[in-house]
C-alpha cells in the first residue's frame, strides 16, 4: 500500500477545484463557457464506468456487446483494457461475495429470464471429462467457488459439442434463479464482465479546497428543493513538480456528496440511469474539467439538516487516490 499523503492547494494561489452549488434544475447544454459560475457547458454524459469493488480493491466492469462476443474474443478485449495503473482481465469470480457484487451491479450480465448471459472468466480445456472437472480462471486464481445453475456444467448434455467456459444466465420462469453456465467459448453472448487488478485503491488522499459560493458568503441550500446542486471540479496544470490535478482521472462511481458522514450522496443518474457527469472545459485554461449533479433531497436523506455547516466532497480518482474538500454552507 502507498503511504499516506496530502498535497493542499489555498484558495489564494491556483485551486484544485471550485464547487458551484445551483439549487435548480440540472445545466442545459449549451455553448461551452469559460465561466464557471455560469456552468453552461456542451458535453455528453458519461456512460458506462468501472465500479469499485472495497472488499478486494478491483474494479470491475460490464461490456455489452452488440452483435455478440464469443469467450476467447471478450478475453483478449479485457487484457487489452487498463483503468489507471490497474489491468484489466475476464472476472476471476473467486468467492460468493464478488458474484454478488457483480449481479448486484450490472443488471446487463443477465438481459432476460432464460437469456444468455456475459462471458467471465472461467475455462476448462475443452477436452476435459467429466463437465465438471478442471476448470480455471484466467488470473491463476484457484477455482475453489462456483455458482453452478442446478445441473451445469453439463457439456450441454453430452449432445457432440465441448462446453468450456463460464458465462452468467437466468433460468426461465417465475422466480427464476441467476447463476453460471457452460457454453462452447466458439458461441456469443452480449458482453463480459471485466476485472481491473492493481493498486485500484490506497491510503493516498489529495485534499482539494472547494469553493461552494457563487459570490461571498457560504452557499445557501434549501431542504425543501427538488432540484439538482452541480458540483464542478477544475483540473490545474501542473507546474513541473507534481502540483496539477487532472479532475478527469475521477471515477464518477465513487463521488459523493453530503455532511461526510456515511451515507453521503452519490453523483444523481439521468431518467435513463446513466450517471449525470459531464467533462467540459468551465475555465477555459484548456483542461477538461469534472461536472457533478447531485439530488439536494439525496444529500437530505443521507444526513445534511439545518445544523449542517458544511458539506463534504469525496470521491476515488482511477488509480485509487482518493480525493476531498470542504467549504461553508447554509442550509435551511
Amino acid at each position: 500500500m502507498r503511504p499516506m499523503h496530502h498535497l493542499r492547494w489555498s484558495m489564494a494561489g491556483l485551486c484544485v477545484a471550485a464547487l458551484a452549488a445551483c439549487d435548480s434544475t440540472p445545466v442545459d447544454p449549451g455553448p461551452a463557457s469559460g465561466d464557471p459560475s455560469g456552468l453552461t457547458v456542451s458535453a455528453s454524459v458519461l456512460g458506462a464506468v468501472p465500479v469499485l469493488n472495497a472488499d478486494d480493491g478491483h474494479l470491475y466492469d460490464a461490456v455489452a456487446v452488440p452483435g455478440g462476443i464469443n469467450w476467447e474474443q471478450a478475453r483478449e478485449s479485457a487484457q487489452a483494457m487498463s483503468s489507471g495503473s490497474c489491468q484489466g482481465y475476464l472476472a476471476s469470480v473467486t468467492t460468493a461475495d464478488e458474484n454478488a457484487f457483480i449481479l448486484s451491479n450490472f443488471a446487463s450480465v443477465v438481459p432476460s429470464i432464460g437469456g444468455s448471459g456475459y462471458w467471465i472468466g472461467g475455462y476448462q480445456d475443452p477436452a476435459t471429462t467429466p463437465a465438471d472437472a478442471g476448470w480455471m480462471w484466467v488470473s491463476g486464481e484457484t477455482f475453489d467457488f462456483a455458482a453452478w445453475l442446478s445441473g451445469q456444467p453439463d457439456d450441454a448434455g453430452g449432445v457432440l459439442v465441448e462446453e468450456d467456459a463460464i458465462h452468467f444466465v437466468a433460468t426461465a420462469g417465475f422466480g427464476g434463479a441467476i447463476g453460471w453456465d457452460d457454453l462452447n467459448r466458439t458461441e456469443t453472448t452480449p458482453g463480459y464482465v471485466v476485472e481491473f487488478d492493481g493498486v485500484c485503491s490506497d491510503a493516498a488522499v489529495i485534499d482539494i479546497m472547494l469553493k461552494l459560493t457563487q459570490g461571498e458568503g457560504p452557499r445557501n441550500i434549501n431542504v425543501k428543493s427538488r432540484g439538482k446542486i452541480a458540483v464542478a471540479v477544475l483540473s490545474v496544470a501542473d507546474g513541473g513538480a507534481g502540483d496539477g490535478f487532472d479532475a478527469t482521472t475521477i471515477d464518477p462511481t465513487t463521488v459523493t456528496l453530503g455532511d461526510g458522514a456515511d451515507p453521503d450522496a452519490h453523483v444523481a443518474g439521468n431518467p435513463h440511469g446513466k450517471l449525470m457527469v459531464s467533462w467540459p472545459d468551465l475555465d477555459g485554461d484548456g483542461l477538461n474539467d469534472a461536472l457533478f449533479h447531485f439530488n439536494t433531497q439525496d444529500i437530505v436523506a443521507a444526513g445534511v439538516t439545518a445544523a449542517t455547516t458544511e458539506l463534504v466532497l469525496r470521491g476515488m480518482t482511477d488509480e485509487g487516490t482518493g480525493f476531498s474538500g470542504t467549504d461553508a454552507v447554509s442550509v435551511k
